[in-house]
């Protein structure tokens, strides 16, 4: 055990801050199809940054039924996700917030 109790959360990576300055250039939301082109991030990482703001409360995801069919492109993990919304915590910390790598 540490005797040191000045926890910190891990830094965010560089891929989340990417993902969030960009839904919050684009008015603070977006849909998936649109995110992925304009990230040009692949897949698996979008995903992985996604979580780790919506694990932080910087972004609400919003959740659909299934689509029957996914928009060119598109792969299959986001088939239930509608959008990615910035929250008001997320505005408000990118802008006090840094990448420290």
């Amino acid at each position: 055990m540490n005797d040191d109790d000045t926890w910190r959360a891990p830094p965010f990576s560089h891929s989340a801050f990417s993902v969030f300055s960009l839904v919050a250039r684009r008015g603070g939301t977006m849909r998936v199809a649109p995110l992925l082109a304009r990230s040009r991030l692949p897949p698996r990482v979008l995903v992985d940054a996604i979580n780790e703001l919506a694990e932080r409360g910087w972004v609400k995801i919003e959740w659909r039924n299934p689509r029957r069919r996914m928009p060119d492109g598109t792969p299959e993990c986001f088939r239930t996700v509608e959008r990615i919304t910035t929250t008001a915590f997320g505005r408000w910390r990118y802008s006090v917030t840094w990448p420290t790598d």
